[in-house]
C-alpha cells in the first residue's frame, strides 16, 4: 500500500500534521512548508482554487544528501480521495529557496466529481478489475493490510497475482474532464508478462483505465532474420573466445562473468572479478540480506537482487535455480560460446547477478540511493534509529525465462516496476538463433539458401535441425505447386521430407496444413514473382493456422526457379534446415542495463511512491526506451571509445556482428552520416512506437554524454564525480528527479539543464544547449502535449546568449567526416538575422568552395560541399553570420 501524509491548507495544521509523521526530522519541516507555499502561489496564479489545492497528499519526500536539495512529491485530493496522476513536484534547496516545480493538479474539482460513495466494496472492485483484464476469479480473497478506502487496503494474492494485492478508493480523470470515482487494484498475474495497474469504475465495475508497470522489448524472429541475412556468415567466430575454467578460482567472493565495461561475448572475454560490490552503497557485500556484517546466503541471492533460473516459466523460485558459490562464495562456472543457453545455466545467473549489483552499484553513486526508491530488500540508511521506508524490493531477476517453452517467450526482456516497498522483476529471455538453410545435393546447386522462417508452427529452434529430401507437391490441379488442394496426388513422396511449395492462389496456412496432413517434416513456399529476390514473412491465417505443428520457411523465386530446374532435370535436392544456438540475453549487458533502467526512470520520475508517471503508450513522447538505451551505452563505453563510432542496441543477442544494426532503427553515434534522428522524426512514420521515440531521446542525451567527455575527459573510474562521462550520468538522474510527471523530450532537456545549475553552477550549459539544439530540441522548439507525438516542432537555435560573437568558437561549428573525400557536411546552431556565407579555403587563403544558405538550413540539414576534385591536404571551413564568424580545419583525403 502506497504510503501518503495529509499537507492540509492551513499552516498550523500542517505543522501539527508533519510532526505526527513518524521519523520527521525537523530538518525536514521547513523545506516541506516552502514547498507547500510554493505549490499553493504559483498554482493559485493558474487558476486553482483553495479547495483545488486543500489537503494534498505527500506521497514521498527525502532530502538528498549530494546536493542538500529535498525533493516532495504530492497528490491532489478531494474530500480526502486522491485523484490519480494529479501530480506536483516541488525540489527546496538548502537555503529554502525553491530550485524548480511543477504540477498538473485539476481545477474546478469540486464541479467535476460524479459522485463520493462507492457502490461497490473493495473486494468486488478486485473481481471487477480480473474480470476486465481477462485474468481468473479471485480465490479465497483476504485482506492483509486493513485501512481506509481512501488511504487503501492489501489484500493477498487470492491465487491470481503473484504480489498481494493493494486496493484504494481514487478519482480518475476522464476524456469529458469529470472525475469517476473508481477502485485503483494492482494485479500481478501469474505469467509475469504483465503488472497492471488498472481503475475501475466504483459504480459499475467498468475499466476506466490500465497501466502496465512491465516494460518489454520484443523484436519479432522475422526481424532478426532479415537482419541475419543481410551479415550471413559472421557467426561463426565470436570477436574473443572466452576462458574455460578447467582450473576453477580458489579467491573467495569472485566471479566470473563479462563485466563492465564488456557488452557481451562478442566484444570481449570473461574476467574473474574479486570483491567487486561497493563498500558504500553495498557495505556488507552483495550476498547480505539482514544488514549485518557476514553474507547470509551461498547462491545469488542478495540485498540488491536476487537472481535466479526460471526456464519453466513459474515466476518463482525452486531448490537448484540459483547457482551455489559454496561458504566462500566463489561463482566461476564454464561458459561455452556455441553450446544452447541451457549448457551455460550457471554462468548466465552469475552474470545477471553481477550485473544488477554493478548497475545498482554505480547508479547509486549518480543519484538513485536509497532515499530515491532504489531497489533494496533492506534500506541500511536509519534516520532516528529507523531505517528509511522501501525495503522488500530488490529485484528479482529471473534468467532464461520461459525459454523452455515455445516461440512466444523469445526475442525479449521485460522490467516491471510497482512503487517502492514492492519487489521489481526482470526477465531475460533467450533469442533465436539464425535461421541456417544449406543445400547438400546437387553439387550444382548446393550451398547456402537465404530463408525467412514462417511466423506459424514450430521454430527450427526447438525441432531443427531438420535434414530431407526437397519434393514439388502435386494437388492435382492446372498449377500443381501451388499446393491448395487435398489430398496431394503425390502425398506418399510428400511424406517425411520437405514439401516444395509455389506462393499463389491460397493462403500461406492453407498451404502449409496440407503439407503437414501428407506427411511434411518441413514446407519451403518459393515466391510466385517472376525475378523476385525479395523475402516475406509468412504470417498465420486462422483458421488454417490452427494445429499447424510442422516449421515452414520462404525462399525468392530466383533460387526457387534454381532448385526446381535441379528437380525437373531428374536430380534429387536435398537440403538441411536449421538455426545457429539460440542466444542467451543473460550475456548481452547492455540489454540488462537497459531493463534495470526502466526502473531507474520510473523510480525517479513523479517520486519513488508514483509508478504511473512515464506511460509507455505508443502515440506518446515518451522518453522510457531512451534512458534506458543510454544506460546500456553508458555501461559498456571503455577507455580509448569515441562517440562517432557507431553502436548497436542487442547486436549479440540478435546473432549480429559488433558492428551490426541491432535491434533499433539506426546504430547510435555522434556523426550525423550514420545517427541523423532528430525532434523533427518525431510522429513521422516509424517514430511513433515507444522503442523508436525513445531513440530520438538517447541520441540528444549520447551526443550530450560526448560533449561532456570533450570537455571534461573520461573517467574510467564508475563511482567518480569527476570525468565528463561520470558528470553526464549524474545530470541525467538528477533531471529525472526534477521533471514533471508525464514529461515531454524538452521537459527533460530543461531538467537537466537545471540539473547543470546546481550540481555544476551551469558551467555546462553551453555544451548541454548544443547538444540538444543539433538534434532538433534547441531554443525555439516547441514540445506540445507530451501525450501527443505530432503537435512538436522542431527547432535547432541556440538562445542568444551562446550566438554571441565573443562566444564564436570552432565548438559551435561542425564539419564531417573529417577525414573528408568525396563531400564534407557543414551545421551549425548558430542563428542569424541575414544569410550565412559558407566557405572553404586553402591554408593560403584561398576560396576554393562557396555558398550562401539560410541559417535554417545549416541548422537542420546543413549544407554539403563537393571535395570529390580537391587535391588532399588541410582547408579551413568559414561561416559568416550576423552573429559573428566561425572557422574550423578539415582534411580532405581520397
Amino acid at each position: 500500500m502506497k504510503s501518503t501524509f495529509t499537507l492540509p491548507g492551513s499552516r498550523a495544521l500542517l505543522l501539527a500534521a508533519m510532526l505526527a509523521v513518524p521519523g520527521l526530522a525537523a530538518a525536514q519541516q521547513a523545506p516541506l512548508t516552502q514547498a507547500l507555499s510554493a505549490l499553493t502561489t504559483k498554482a493559485s496564479r493558474q487558476g486553482l482554487s483553495e479547495q483545488d489545492l486543500a489537503n494534498p497528499a505527500v506521497t514521498s519526500h527525502y532530502t538528498d544528501a549530494s546536493t542538500g536539495l529535498t525533493h516532495v512529491y504530492l497528490r491532489q485530493r478531494h474530500q480526502g480521495i486522491e485523484i490519480h496522476n494529479a501530480v506536483a513536484n516541488v525540489h527546496v534547496g538548502a537555503n529554502g529557496r525553491v530550485v524548480t516545480m511543477h504540477h498538473n493538479f485539476v481545477a474546478g474539482v469540486a464541479a467535476r466529481v460524479r459522485s463520493t460513495t462507492p457502490a461497490l466494496t473493495a473486494t468486488q472492485a478486485v473481481a471487477a478489475a480480473a474480470r476486465a483484464l481477462s485474468m481468473p476469479a479471485p480465490r479465497a480473497l483476504s485482506v492483509e493490510q486493513e485501512g481506509t478506502p481512501a488511504a487503501g487496503m492489501v489484500f493477498n494474492e487470492g491465487g491470481i497475482s503473484l504480489e498481494k494485492i493493494p486496493v484504494k478508493l481514487v478519482y480518475q480523470r476522464m476524456a469529458g474532464g469529470e472525475l469517476a470515482l473508481a477502485w485503483d487494484v494492482t494485479l500481478a498475474p501469474l505469467d509475469a508478462q504483465h503488472h497492471w495497474n488498472v481503475r475501475v469504475d466504483a459504480q459499475s465495475g467498468q475499466l476506466l483505465e490500465k497501466y502496465d508497470y512491465t516494460i518489454s522489448e520484443p523484436v519479432s524472429f522475422a526481424e532478426l532474420t532479415q537482419k541475419a541475412l543481410a551479415t550471413r556468415g559472421w557467426q561463426q567466430v565470436l570477436a574473443t573466445p572466452a576462458p574455460t575454467t578447467a582450473n576453477r578460482t580458489t579467491a573467495p567472493n569472485s566471479y566470473n562473468v563479462f563485466p563492465a565495461t564488456i557488452e557481451s561475448p562478442s566484444h570481449g572475454a570473461r574476467q574473474l572479478l574479486v570483491n567487486p560490490a561497493s563498500s558504500t552503497f553495498s557495505p556488507f557485500g552483495w550476498h547480505d540480506v539482514n544488514g549485518v556484517a557476514g553474507a547470509d546466503s551461498t547462491n545469488t541471492k542478495g540485498n540488491n537482487v536476487f537472481a535466479y533460473l526460471d526456464r519453466d516459466g513459474t515466476n518463482i523460485f525452486r531448490k537448484g535455480a540459483s547457482p551455489e558459490g559454496g561458504a566462500t562464495q566463489i561463482f566461476d562456472f564454464p561458459f561455452t560460446t556455441t553450446a544452447q543457453p541451457e549448457v551455460n545455466k550457471d554462468a548466465a545467473v552469475t552474470n545477471l547477478f553481477y550485473w544488477n549489483n554493478v548497475v545498482h552499484d554505480v547508479m547509486a553513486t549518480k543519484g538513485f540511493t536509497e532515499a530515491a526508491g532504489n531497489f533494496q530488500r533492506r534500506n541500511y540508511t536509519t534516520v532516528g534509529g529507523t531505517a528509511l521506508p522501501g525495503g522488500n524490493d530488490q529485484v528479482l531477476a529471473e534468467a532464461q525465462d520461459g525459454a523452455a517453452k515455445t516461440a512466444p517467450n523469445l526475442n525479449n526482456a521485460n522490467f516491471s516496476t510497482p512503487p517502492d516497498g514492492s519487489a521489481p522483476r526482470m526477465q531475460m529471455f533467450e533469442w533465436s538463433g539464425v535461421t541456417s538453410v544449406t543445400v547438400t545435393a546437387p553439387a550444382s546447386v548446393a550451398g547456402p539458401l537465404n530463408a525467412v522462417e514462417g511466423a506459424q508452427g514450430r521454430s527450427l529452434s526447438v525441432v531443427g535441425p531438420i535434414t530431407g529430401t526437397l519434393v514439388p507437391v502435386n494437388d492435382g490441379s492446372a498449377q500443381p505447386m501451388r499446393g491448395c488442394n487435398v489430398p496431394f496426388v503425390n502425398a506418399a513422396a510428400i511424406n517425411g521430407n520437405i514439401a516444395f511449395i509455389r506462393r499463389g492462389s491460397c493462403n500461406f496456412s492453407a498451404k502449409i496444413k496440407n503439407a503437414q496432413n501428407a506427411g511434411a517434416r518441413l514446407v519451403v513456399v518459393m515466391d510466385s514473382i517472376v525475378g523476385s529476390t525479395a523475402l516475406v514473412t509468412m504470417a498465420g491465417t486462422a483458421p488454417d493456422s490452427i494445429g499447424i505443428r510442422i516449421p515452414s520457411l520462404f525462399i525468392n523465386y530466383v533460387d526457387g526457379t534454381r532448385l526446381l530446374a535441379a528437380i525437373t532435370a531428374g536430380q534429387t535436392v536435398t537440403l538441411t534446415a536449421g538455426t545457429t544456438p539460440r542466444r542467451d540475453g543473460d550475456f548481452d549487458n547492455g540489454i540488462i542495463t537497459h531493463e534495470y533502467g526502466h526502473g531507474i526512470s520510473t523510480r525517479l520520475t513523479g517520486g519513488r511512491l508514483n509508478s504511473s508517471c512515464l506511460p509507455n503508450t505508443s502515440g506518446y513522447e515518451t522518453m522510457g526506451e531512451g534512458w534506458s538505451d543510454f544506460f546500456g551505452l553508458w555501461m559498456t563505453t571503455k577507455p580509448g571509445d569515441v562517440g562517432t563510432t557507431p553502436r548497436g542496441i542487442g547486436t549479440y543477442a540478435s546473432s549480429e556482428p559488433v558492428a551490426g544494426d541491432g535491434i533499433r532503427t539506426q546504430r547510435y553515434s555522434t556523426d550525423m552520416l550514420i545517427s541523423d534522428l532528430t525532434y523533427d522524426n518525431l510522429g513521422t512514420s516509424g517514430y511513433t512506437e515507444t522503442h523508436a521515440v525513445g531513440e530520438i531521446w538517447c541520441t540528444a542525451l549520447w551526443d550530450m554524454n560526448w560533449a561532456m567527455i570533450a570537455r571534461h575527459g573520461y573517467n574510467a573510474d564508475f563511482s567518480a564525480l569527476t570525468g565528463g562521462n561520470n558528470m553526464a550520468l549524474r545530470l541525467v538522474l538528477e533531471g529525472m528527479k526534477l521533471q514533471p510527471c508525464t514529461p515531454g523530450m524538452l521537459d527533460g532537456r530543461n531538467a537537466i539543464l537545471k540539473a547543470d545549475s546546481i550540481l555544476y553552477g551551469a558551467s555546462n550549459s553551453d555544451i548541454i544547449w548544443r547538444a540538444f539544439a543539433r538534434r532538433g530540441m534547441g531554443f525555439d522548439a516547441i514540445q506540445g502535449l507530451a501525450t501527443n507525438v505530432t503537435d512538436n516542432t522542431a527547432g535547432f537555435a541556440l538562445p542568444s546568449t551562446l550566438s554571441t560573437s565573443k562566444r564564436l568558437n570552432e565548438q559551435l561549428l561542425e564539419v564531417y567526416p573529417n577525414p573528408a573525400r568525396e563531400q564534407v557536411v557543414v551545421r551549425t546552431q548558430v542563428s542569424s538575422k541575414s544569410a550565412v556565407a559558407v566557405e572553404m579555403l586553402t591554408l593560403m587563403g584561398q576560396v576554393v568552395r562557396s555558398t550562401s544558405v539560410s541559417a535554417a538550413t545549416l541548422q537542420q540539414a546543413g549544407v554539403k560541399l563537393n571535395t570529390a576534385e580537391l587535391a588532399n591536404g588541410v582547408y579551413v571551413v568559414r561561416i559568416t553570420t550576423s552573429e559573428g564568424t566561425i572557422t574550423k580545419k578539415v582534411a580532405v583525403q581520397h
